[in-house]
């Protein structure tokens, strides 16, 4: 009675320790920078969006997120994605893009209403592959992220 007891104890602090917020909105920095939003599904799994661009391009990019914990303020995650966008310039012509990328990052989410996030985003251009005449249509991104948490 006691094992059971004690395991049932381990399992709800487990899953207390490792509740997510709800929706959070904020920054994001690096390639794509923008405002960005995520928002989770389920204790483990979220959608993450950021709408923004630099210079002469705009890009929407959304994410399926998995998170497992690291310690009680820190986890990590990865999953799929995509991405569309324009871009324009003299040097370069202009077009739209569209491709599939993936995620792995951390996120930490200390006692006050903020996430700091640091992620690498590989991609794949399927279509506008050509941005700069180079065949750049396999890249990688990164981002860091300050979102507002709402719970």
């Amino acid at each position: 009675m006691k094992k059971l007891i004690l395991s049932c104890f381990l399992v709800f602090a487990m899953m207390a320790a490792n509740a997510q917020y709800k929706h959070s909105l904020g920054l994001a920095f690096g390639l794509p920078s923008g405002f960005c939003y995520k928002t989770f599904t389920s204790n483990f799994k979220a959608l993450d969006f950021t709408l923004g661009g630099l210079g002469n391009y705009f890009t929407l990019s959304g994410m399926y997120e998995i998170h497992a914990p690291l310690d009680q303020d820190l986890k990590w995650y990865y999953g799929p994605g995509a991405h569309l966008g324009s871009w324009s310039g003299d040097n370069y012509g202009s077009g739209a893009f569209l491709g599939v990328d993936g995620v792995v990052g951390i996120e930490y989410c200390p006692d006050i209403p903020f996430a700091f996030a640091a992620d690498l985003r590989p991609g794949i251009n399927i279509i506008g592959n050509s941005w700069d005449h180079q065949n750049h249509w396999l890249f990688l991104q990164s981002q860091l992220s300050i979102r507002y948490i709402f719970r």
